[in-house]
């Protein structure tokens, strides 16, 4: 008789188990005492009120906004300090100071020392590695491939080992499974916190959105989640409130929301109810969300059947009153029937929009309720940064399961940063040509986070290459070269370790000057006339 080879598939289970926890030898007989055990230990269950619907107008309420954006800061801010707003400084020391623990908890004979420089160098380089996308930090060290604003700053052995030791918590204290304080997010909980409490005192739009988050992972980890139809399909979950336009991420939940100052909340059927509706709208929170149909009990309505037949465009809407609250029920056909539930919306005023027929092979005209109209204009802000997180996402592998929770933060706190950057550029009418794209943005921060401390020279073992030697001497004999980019402000006044040194003789970066000069800034890498007319070195590095 062949053998047949049998292979046990570790699935993830709903309430978030694996396989391996589920204890599968169980009998049926034991699993329905258990069931009537919880029947009997839980309190009766209450009659479900009867809801009577309605088809009549939807009376919209009054639901002026009542909370104010505040202007932007007087002071310039730098993308480094919109950046550390939300990743917090006391970030950079904790990660600095838990890392130094751990390595002394594997090795008390080795410590690793690591400094809050070292710390921000060592981020700067993780943000760098989103845009360049090599397959391995290494080749921002290799002969062919190097960076020089990262290869200068700091070795590759010295990076490798920061990122081997990297943590956030003391493992010491470190609770068991069965203990009922027990944390399964706890290597980062520390870091996740600081962030969200960064990320709640952003003052807060009025359309807001909530929906859930993918943080890419394909280890192994009991918190990994599978979602089939996101972009990245394995990884962790987080539930985000953001900007309805905006795409600002306020929180990592959606039931902070500032009482009574009658904001609008769009979220997916994932949330939606009846009962989550009423609740939200006595706090003073409107919300408008796809709802499954199941959870509308009671409701009678046109079928899809009949909705198809009546075409693309066709709608019906019931009404029904809860707690004295009016809530309005859309349904909506287009290729599909969406449901709709809101305390805000209904379907007037009707408009029109642009859909594609296959049949006629041309674009069409179809009518659309008012409640589709908003949630599609107001559901988009998480999607929004999503995609702008993936653009430049930090490019590290590692085995650590926490690993990727870390980075994320890091990019997330880049993108929040940025997108408060354009609200305050658009709140005092700077044109959107004049901003700082995503990327432009991002290298700025990752600059002034790897010029954050004075340079170490770099240590050259073994004999000097030939190819680079050539470039360089080639490069430098260039009577056409680019010119150097101007530092960031926080680099420039810093008033740390700018030292003027001898270079090939050029003109004078200092503004209003048409000097010649051979002294250059060690630091800023621009030159600057200094001589017994003009002191422009001491001019530029002051305010």
């Amino acid at each position: 008789m062949p053998t047949t080879r049998s292979s046990k598939r570790h699935s993830v289970v709903p309430n978030g188990l694996s396989e391996e926890e589920v204890q599968s030898s169980d009998s049926e007989d034991e699993i329905k005492e258990d069931v009537e055990v919880i029947k009997q230990a839980s309190p009766p269950s209450k009659k479900t009120k009867k809801l009577d619907w309605k088809k009549k107008d939807f009376i919209l309420p009054l639901a002026d906004f009542t909370g104010l954006l505040p202007p932007p800061p007087d002071e310039d801010l730098q993308p480094i300090d919109y950046f550390y707003s939300m990743f917090g400084r006391e970030s950079i020391v904790l990660l600095s100071d838990q890392s130094n623990l751990y390595s002394v908890q594997l090795d008390p004979n080795k410590p690793l020392g690591i400094s809050q420089h070292e710390m921000e160098h060592f981020i700067g380089i993780l943000i760098m590695t989103g845009v360049y996308s090599f397959p391995t930090p290494r080749f921002f060290w290799m002969n062919t491939t190097r960076i020089e604003s990262i290869a200068s700053v700091i070795s590759r052995d010295r990076f490798l080992q920061i990122r081997k030791n990297l943590d956030v918590i003391d493992n010491s204290n470190q609770l068991f499974v069965g203990d009922p304080n027990f944390d399964r997010a706890h290597k980062v909980r520390p870091l996740l916190n600081i962030v969200k409490e960064n990320f709640r005192k952003i003052p807060k739009e009025e359309k807001l959105s909530a929906d859930e988050q993918i943080i890419p992972f394909k280890g192994r980890s009991i918190m990994k989640q599978h979602m089939p139809l996101k972009p990245n399909r394995w990884g962790y979950k987080m539930f985000v409130l953001a900007g309805g336009e905006s795409g600002i991420c306020y929180d990592f939940v959606f039931y902070t929301v500032p009482r009574g100052i009658n904001h609008k909340l769009y979220c997916d059927n994932f949330y939606t109810t009846i009962a989550l509706q009423v609740e939200l709208f006595k706090l003073g929170i409107f919300t408008v969300g796809t709802v499954r149909s199941n959870r509308l009990s009671g409701l009678v309505m046109k079928t899809e059947a009949e909705l198809s037949k009546e075409g693309r465009g066709s709608m019906d809407h019931r009404v029904v009153e809860v707690d004295g609250i009016q809530i309005c029920a859309t349904r909506w056909y287009d290729n599909n029937v969406v449901n709709c539930l809101s305390t805000l919306h209904a379907c007037q005023p009707i408009d029109l929009v642009q859909r594609w027929s296959t049949k006629e092979k041309k674009h069409v005209q179809v009518t659309r309720p008012d409640v589709i109209r908003a949630y599609n204009q107001y559901m988009g802000g998480v999607d929004l940064i999503d995609m702008l997180i993936s653009l430049y996402r930090i490019n590290v592998k590692s085995n650590k399961y926490y690993m990727k929770i870390i980075f994320h933060l890091i990019d997330l706190s880049i993108v929040n940063a940025w997108l408060l950057y354009r609200r305050h550029c658009s709140q005092i009418n700077i044109p959107k040509k004049t901003m700082m794209s995503l990327l432009t943005f991002r290298l700025n921060v990752a600059e002034s986070l790897l010029k954050s401390a004075p340079l170490v020279p770099p240590v050259k073992r073994g004999r000097p290459s030939l190819k680079l030697s050539t470039v360089e001497s080639s490069a430098s004999t260039s009577p056409r070269a680019a010119p150097s980019p101007l530092p960031p402000k926080n680099i420039r006044f810093d008033k740390y370790d700018h030292w003027p040194i001898q270079i090939e003789k050029g003109r004078c970066r200092n503004a209003g000057c048409n000097g010649y000069t051979r002294i250059s800034c060690s630091k800023c890498k621009l030159r600057l006339c200094l001589n017994e007319n003009n002191n422009c070195f001491k001019d530029y590095h002051n305010e």
